[in-house]
């Protein structure tokens, strides 16, 4: 213990120990997000890049302990500033300290005043020893955590509690219907259409109530954003610590993307020995999608990075450089996407989309002693509009352009583009279902950018939303539904099932 003691006392490992401790809680933080593979290859680059830093120091101050003291003050700053400005902002409330012209400056003086302390002094034995012991005690308590079970970390990265419905608690239906979740992304109900763009979609309405569709005259979204819209529906629950006009910071993108893997709908479907098929954007449990998007999603390591000076910085400062007065043309061309990519991108999307409809065609036909839940998430009528209404390609290169996706009139034509393959699929669903198939039209949020179209935040929450049921009971309280009730409404009428509804709440995110 003496030597141990010993060796604390006089070597200030602790400027190596602060970057696995730094590794290690944030893998624990965001468990789940990153991957081990990443966390060991950060960990790498911070310890170099904190080995490079100390000799550097060494050749200018030549003494060893004091270069271990500077380089582990400079990597607590580094390493972790938004802490330190979380700290301020959200446990103190001290909003004025918290902005970057203040704090940034403050913490600068504090360093200096610091690391003139520590030039100044000779004997560093109690120093090392408390801050190695400290940081090893730190290590510990997360190498403890980290041998905990995967659900205790993984539930602090969902925005979700799923505590509603468990799948074991749900009675055995007496009949199982196919099921068939049908996202058609940014349809616009059919009020806003009256409204806003003096557009009549009450024949397709009624084409659809014809084939016993019941469709929901007054639907909402409960965001205004993909991502967060099927996060809650897919857990029938509204999302945790995201708060309506707030500015959402992009980890939360990554959480949503992860309460979407893990969401309870899926769940249950499996417990009750469905097949499912995912036709969407997301991973789903164990099914990968077919074409994944990322939204705003970080990459690993910015999610593991995401305290650090540089990244915070980088977040929260650096896009006044690209957008508004302050932006500089010459680092927005640095950064802006190259014409050949976002035109190789927006084919994935096409291709995307026909490769959907063509399954949702198949499908029905397929293993039909087998129950199905289906989970399609299709771009139409989102831009670009690839096709108009009938079915003839527009001008690739225009409609991959910003001015094309505000054209009022190309939206509209690619509206009932739309609606032309929905009937299509309904109709293959329907007559190949032996009647005994659900089928839930639904888009995830309401269309915002067309030419001359409100900005007012409430008209972004309605969407389109029609159910057909078998039986072709509806309730009139379906009139009003909004999107986190879909699945309620569902397995109470089929699973016997009591899940509350939830009370509609549009929960407005600003872009």
């Amino acid at each position: 213990m003496k030597k141990i003691k010993r060796f604390l006392q006089n070597w200030g490992i602790h400027s190596f120990l602060l970057p696995l401790f730094f590794i290690l809680h944030n893998y624990n933080q965001y468990y789940g997000l990153i991957s081990l593979t990443v966390a060991v290859k950060t960990f790498i680059q911070i310890l170099i890049f904190t080995i490079l830093f100390f000799l550097v120091l060494l050749m200018i101050i030549r003494n060893i302990n004091k270069c271990l003291q500077i380089t582990t003050l400079a990597g607590a700053v580094i390493l972790f500033f938004g802490v330190i400005k979380d700290f301020f902002q959200f446990t103190l409330h001290l909003q004025f300290i918290s902005r970057y012209s203040v704090l940034l400056p403050l913490i600068l003086i504090i360093t200096v005043f610091l690391i003139r302390l520590i030039a100044r002094k000779n004997d560093y034995k109690k120093n090392n020893l408390f801050q190695n012991a400290l940081l090893i005690l730190f290590i510990f308590i997360e190498g403890v955590n980290l041998s905990d079970s995967d659900a205790t970390f993984l539930s602090k990265n969902l925005l979700t509690k799923n505590t509603y419905t468990r799948p074991d608690s749900l009675s055995t239906p007496a009949l199982k219907p196919d099921v068939y979740y049908l996202v058609f992304d940014s349809y616009p109900g059919t009020l806003f259409l009256q409204e806003y763009m003096n557009y009549d979609n009450s024949l397709f309405n009624a084409a659809l109530e014809k084939r016993g569709f019941h469709v929901i005259k007054d639907p909402k979204s409960n965001y205004n954003r993909t991502i967060f819209s099927i996060a809650s529906t897919l857990n029938y629950e509204y999302l945790k610590n995201i708060y309506s006009y707030t500015r959402i910071s992009p980890k939360y993108y990554n959480h949503a993307k992860l309460t979407i893997k893990y969401s309870i709908v899926p769940k249950i479907f499996k417990d009750y020995n469905y097949t499912f098929y995912n036709l969407s954007i997301f991973d789903i449990n164990d099914s990968p999608p077919i074409r994944r998007e990322t939204f705003l999603v970080l990459p690993e390591k910015n999610v593991l990075m995401y305290n650090t000076l540089p990244e915070r910085l980088r977040n929260d400062l650096f896009w006044h450089l690209l957008k508004g007065k302050n932006a500089v043309p010459a680092i927005q061309k640095f950064f802006s996407r190259k014409e050949t990519e976002l035109a190789a991108d927006e084919k994935t999307k096409l291709n995307f989309n026909n490769t959907v409809i063509d399954s949702l065609l198949k499908i029905p036909l397929q293993n039909k002693g087998n129950h199905k839940f289906v989970y399609a998430h299709l771009y139409l009528p989102h831009p670009p509009f690839f096709y108009d209404e009938n079915g003839k390609k527009n001008d690739f290169n225009y409609i991959i352009t910003e001015e094309s996706q505000r054209n009022k009139k190309l939206f509209l034509s690619y509206l009932n583009y739309t609606n032309k393959i929905i009937l299509e699929i309904t109709d293959k669903i329907i007559e190949n279902s032996e009647n005994n198939a659900v089928i839930i039209l639904q888009s995830d949020h309401g269309f915002r950018d067309f030419e001359g179209g409100p900005s007012f935040p409430h008209t972004f929450f309605k969407n389109y939303s029609a159910f057909y049921f078998p039986d072709k009971c509806y309730s009139a309280f379906y009139d009003t539904l909004s999107n986190i009730n879909t699945f309620p409404i569902l397995f109470n009428k089929y699973f016997n099932a009591k899940i509350p509804m939830q009370k509609d709440t549009a929960v407005f995110l600003p872009y």
